[in-house]
């Protein structure tokens, strides 16, 4: 893995994961990791290295710091959207002419000038209410990610998101070329657009804000503690941890509520880690691990996508969010 970035490496290790868990076949791991790595041939030479041999289903326990939820508990009801009972085929369950919200997609620009294919989501609520950024998968902006916009509306919250690929031509345009796009993206660049969002909501919101992002965006909220982004509240979804995560321990101000699969090792197995940053930083933390589940489980698009689990992970969200960003 030598000479990959923090990203690169991820989507790598990610992959090899999902070939490990009979998820894809060979052929299409060397496809993805030389998207990401640049060509066939070095993904040849880079796999040659790895341990690419059938995962184990045991599954490891949660850290005996970290909350653990019931693996019994079922679908609840929720005045607000929730993930839904089963996996979807769209990627939607809050529809844009739902009366509960208004959709728009504001000009929302990086520091070069360049749009930042912003969408965004509100209650028709009246007065100012709290903003939530949502940070997308490595995918780029879906229908999936802009429902959880959505969701995120439903529950009184104005939520933006940006695609960090928009200079590409955003996710859905690039296609499987996205991750290549997305691993070659400099940590500053996507620092200044998650800035320009975070201005953009403090001016249409009550000024409080919070950041949620799942897979490679619960990395990038990891990366927005490190960097002492002006957060109230910030839960990331099986995040990557980044090489700079003790900046946590003094950079943070954001309350935290981690989520973890059970399932989804090499990413939980970090999780005591950022606990230990997160104390060091003084800010309100919990570790939360979802037994019997794995990486990416909230997104009911995906393979991995556990609905039980999905469900109780948001609710927890949205109750973080409404306790902090009060």
């Amino acid at each position: 893995m030598d000479g990959l970035n923090d990203t690169q490496r991820y989507f790598v290790e990610e992959h090899i994961e999902d070939f490990r868990d009979g998820l894809i076949v060979r052929r299409e791991l060397i496809r993805r990791v030389a998207i990401v790595v640049g060509s066939a041939a070095t993904a040849v030479t880079l796999l040659a290295a790895c341990d690419l041999s059938p995962r184990s289903t045991a599954t490891t326990s949660p850290t005996a710091a970290a909350a653990t939820a019931s693996p019994t508990q079922g679908l609840v009801a929720q005045p607000f959207a929730t993930p839904p009972p089963a996996a979807t085929t769209d990627g939607i369950t809050v529809r844009e002419n739902d009366p509960r919200i208004g959709v728009s997609r504001p000009e929302i620009k990086g520091t070069d000038g360049v749009s930042l294919m912003a969408y965004v989501a509100k209650p028709n609520v009246s007065g100012r209410v709290p903003g939530v950024m949502v940070i997308h998968e490595n995918r780029g902006q879906t229908e999936h990610i802009r429902d959880v916009v959505r969701r995120a509306a439903t529950a009184g919250f104005v939520a933006v998101n940006i695609d960090l690929t928009a200079r590409q031509g955003g996710g859905e345009k690039l296609g499987d070329a996205v991750t290549g796009a997305i691993g070659n993206l400099p940590l500053q660049q996507k620092l200044a657009d998650h800035t320009a969002a975070l201005i953009y909501l403090k001016a249409n919101t009550s000024g409080a804000v919070g950041a949620v992002g799942f897979c490679f965006g619960g990395g990038e909220v990891w990366n927005l503690l490190a960097a002492g982004a002006d957060l109230k509240a910030a839960v990331p979804y099986y995040g990557p941890q980044p090489s700079n995560y003790q900046d946590i321990g003094s950079k943070a101000k954001g309350a935290t509520l981690a989520v973890y699969a059970e399932q989804d090792t090499r990413i939980t197995s970090t999780g005591p880690q950022m606990e230990e940053q997160l104390k060091k930083a003084g800010v309100p933390n919990q570790l939360l691990v979802f037994p019997g589940v794995n990486h990416a489980f909230h997104n009911d698009t995906g393979a991995r996508y556990a609905p039980e689990a999905a469900q109780r992970a948001w609710v927890a969200t949205i109750d973080w969010f409404r306790k902090y960003l009060a």
